[in-house]
């Protein structure tokens, strides 16, 4: 069983997150952990029919088999769902900083946007899934209210850009107003009310905090619209709330910029993020003195003029009006300083603004001197904070000079004017190697970071993990090369001393895989090349350096790696610049000859991201699907590849794309069933099986293609059942007891559900009197050798049941005392 869950106090991005989950992931359960906020609490009600939200208290949790965590990665918020942490994989999409006791989450995707729902919405617009309006509707709902109806500073592109694709799909903005718009109730009022009494300003380095108290004995409304609404009348750059509830203080933090409230309350145990946070303090301690104590601590250092300013700055010389305006206009600004040389430095004479120049044209004093229609020009020096500089914006007509003393005048370094206010500082980029490590999963990132400390050379992320990293995306499983001067059995090793969980070695083949306790796989490999005896062989293989190991891989996407060590990015055959434009492009004319089955790998890749193949791939393919070389690859792989195709969610669009290209017919001697059973398949397990038999099922001679791949003789036994239901021939129930067949049978035969789903009668003692049998012993003896021959499969039916209790009576097989 897959679980979705969120937090408790559910708010709108976590339900739309949840939803969204809930149809990138398929038959899961969406768990309700805890209560909800706000007026959440009167919509949810309204909707329970349509989401089908399980209370996590009656999850049974020994059947958890993975969680996808939404909007949230504190163990602590999660209810009674906190014991699976460290047993089951763990995905987490949330738009909360990583911190330290998160969820060691093994895929999902973290970043700093606004709502979690814009982490989920790229992947369902990847696999082509559609939202109905209702389930649109909640998601944008968690939209506008995390990023205060877009209008919160971290509110992000990728925001809008979801935002844009709900509309799309139907979302009801109107619904959304109504829903999400503050509603200050009695209780809100009271609150607002004392925290009107108590605001107070607190500055620290130019960071404008506002500081309100209240107190409350009863229920406690959603406090964010009040932090929302009096940080926008007081001006303030960041608010603080303290709302004093019996013996705990609840803390509520907001800010515009520079102050990381995230962090800064997460020194009291709570937790948000940079612009959003909120913590609560138990007893009556000293936690607002402390945090106030603490304010310059977390405070970014404030920008300074020299940092802002536009350098360097050009000036005019005294001259005529008309001059002065042409030189401003043939350059394009709208004002420049005049100045004159003085000792070291310059005397600045003043501001010609072109507005003012341009009217003392009109008058006649064209040909007057410049010096007479200046404005005063203020010079401040470049370590002034820019709080103090918008004040003095305002009296010097919209420009300031940034400059230092030179004797008696002034050496003039740059200029700050109005539009510099708006200009985001330029934030350095993350260099490749740091945007892979940053993207990792908390629990990826984790077993990073210890390799790196215990590894400084010649370890590597390599293949899928660097790729989907980029992508914003990762999955529960991690992908390492081992250089010449590292040997895989120490590393496996030390991740299992460090973390726990088990290792298994193959020497033969230089690999290993490391099952780590809270669900990440780890798979080790030493770096080497490969040579193919002939097509579609199996590869000989010999260590080798990395690039050789990058240049045996099957497509440019797949070819990329950091070095943990120098956390370089290696990216050989512009995988980068493919994976940009979403191609799949072979790394070499004959990657599909020499290996057949990298066409499915692609296949998959391709349905799973989203991704085309590149132009020339159907050139490249044609020789490896010759019968000939077909007839050399091998059909275990062709098998596997196939068996994990079916594993997948977007599978169908993955054999669509085979059968497009030929290769599905050429390498299996399969033709591309109908969608519409496989849309009806419901399976809690087996999944990948019951789509075995599906795409089995409808092939011209399905019991030849089972015999051609080999497959156990439990699915052929299967397989020929529903060969035989559809000939109209009757299958007794207990046949079709195994889940994958009986989701198969199902779904090709969805009108004998309640045949299926009715319990079959079972012997019982009454029957056993019908015989003739008296009460006694011998009722309860029958009856458990009949339960016995019932579960190993050898009586389908009552009758048979029936008939094997008068063989123990009547041939003397059963022999007791009356």
């Amino acid at each position: 069983m897959r679980v979705v869950a969120a937090h408790e106090n559910l708010d709108f991005d976590a339900l739309g997150s949840m939803v969204l989950a809930g149809r990138l992931y398929p038959g899961s359960v969406l768990a309700l952990v805890g209560g909800v906020e706000g007026v959440l609490r009167e919509v949810l009600p309204l909707l329970e029919d349509r989401l089908d939200l399980v209370p996590a208290s009656e999850i049974p949790l020994d059947r958890v088999r993975e969680v996808v965590l939404v909007d949230n990665a504190r163990p602590e918020r999660l209810g009674p769902l906190a014991a699976l942490v460290g047993r089951v994989p763990f995905l987490v999409y949330d738009h909360h900083p990583r911190t330290p006791g998160d969820v060691p989450a093994v895929g999902g995707r973290v970043a700093p946007v606004g709502a979690t729902v814009s982490l989920l919405v790229p992947l369902l617009l990847e696999r082509g899934v559609a939202l109905d309006p209702l389930e649109a509707t909640l998601a944008y709902a968690g939209l506008w209210e995390d990023t205060g109806g877009f209008s919160f500073p971290s509110t992000t592109p990728e925001d809008l850009e979801a935002a844009g694709h709900l509309l799309r799909q139907g979302a009801e903005v109107a619904r959304v107003r109504d829903w999400v718009r503050p509603r200050f109730g009695e209780e809100a009022r009271e609150i607002l009310s004392q925290l009107l009494k108590t605001a107070h300003l607190v500055e620290r380095k130019g960071f404008r905090l506002l500081v309100a108290r209240a107190r409350e004995k009863g229920y406690v409304p959603a406090l964010a619209p009040l932090a929302h609404t009096l940080l926008d009348l007081y001006e303030a750059d960041g608010v603080l709330l303290a709302l004093r509830l019996g013996g705990d203080t609840l803390l509520i933090a907001r800010s515009k910029a520079r102050l990381d409230v995230g962090r800064w309350l997460g020194a009291l145990g709570g937790g948000g993020h940079a612009r959003a946070a909120f913590a609560r303090v138990r007893g009556k301690g000293r936690a607002l003195a402390r945090l106030l104590e603490t304010l310059e601590a977390f405070l970014d250092p404030e920008p300074t003029l020299g940092q802002a300013m536009t350098a360097p700055v050009e000036t005019l010389r005294p001259t005529s009006v008309r001059e002065a305006l042409r030189q401003l206009e043939e350059r394009g600004y709208g004002a420049m300083p005049v100045v004159e040389p003085l000792g070291e430095g310059v005397r600045v004479l003043g501001l010609a603004r072109r507005r003012d120049l341009r009217k003392a044209v009109r008058l006649g004093f064209g040909d007057h001197p410049v010096e007479g229609f200046l404005v005063r020009a203020v010079v401040l020096p470049p370590s002034t904070p820019l709080s103090q500089v918008e004040p003095r914006l305002r009296e010097a007509g919209g420009r300031v000079l940034v400059g230092e003393r030179a004797g008696e005048g002034w050496r003039l370094l740059g200029i700050y004017t109005r539009t510099d206010l708006y200009r985001s500082a330029p934030r350095p980029e993350p260099t490749l190697a740091e945007r892979v490590l940053k993207a990792l999963p908390s629990g990826v990132f984790r077993v990073v970071e210890a390799l790196r400390e215990a590894f400084p050379e010649g370890v590597y992320l390599v293949g899928g993990a660097v790729r989907d990293a980029l992508l914003g995306r990762s999955g529960p499983d991690l992908d390492l090369a081992v250089g010449p001067g590292v040997e895989v059995a120490r590393v496996a090793q030390f991740l299992v001393d460090r973390f726990g969980g088990s290792y298994g070695l193959h020497y033969a083949f230089g690999t290993a895989r490391v099952r780590l306790p809270f669900g990440l796989v780890v798979d080790l490999a030493e770096s080497r090349e490969e040579v193919y005896p002939y097509p579609g062989a199996l590869p000989e293989v010999r260590r080798a350096p990395i690039a050789r190991d990058l240049e045996r891989r099957d497509y440019s996407v797949n070819a990329m790696a950091v070095d943990l060590g120098g956390l370089a990015f290696l990216d050989p055959y512009g995988g980068l610049r493919d994976l940009e434009a979403r191609l799949l492009r072979p790394l070499h004319p004959l990657a599909f000859v020499e290996d057949p089955t990298r066409v499915v790998r692609g296949a998959r890749l391709a349905a799973r991201l989203g991704f085309r193949f590149a132009e020339e791939v159907p050139r490249l393919l044609a020789p490896a699907l010759l019968p000939e070389v077909v007839a050399g690859a091998s059909r275990s792989r062709l098998r596997e590849e196939l068996l994990l195709t079916l594993e997948e969610e977007a599978f169908y669009r993955a054999l669509a794309l085979l059968a497009e290209l030929g290769a599905l017919k050429a390498l299996y001697g399969l033709d591309l069933p109908p969608e519409a059973p496989f849309l009806r398949l419901r399976a809690e397990e087996g999944l990948g099986e019951a789509r075995l038999l599906l795409l089995l099922f409808h092939q011209k001679d399905p019991l030849e293609r089972a015999a051609w791949l080999a497959l156990p003789g439990r699915l052929r036994e299967g397989l020929a059942l529903l060969l035989a239901a559809s000939r109209g021939e009757e299958v007794p129930k207990e046949a079709l007891g195994r889940e994958p067949l009986r989701a198969a049978f199902l779904a090709l035969f969805p009108e004998k559900e309640a045949w299926l789903k009715a319990e079959r009668r079972v012997l019982m003692g009454r029957d056993l009197l019908k015989l003739g049998l008296k009460p006694g012993p011998k009722v309860g003896e029958i009856l458990r050798r009949v339960a016995e021959a019932r579960r190993r499969g050898e009586v389908r039916s009552f009758e048979e049941e029936l008939a094997l209790a008068r063989k123990l009576l009547g041939d003397g097989t059963l022999a007791l005392p009356e």
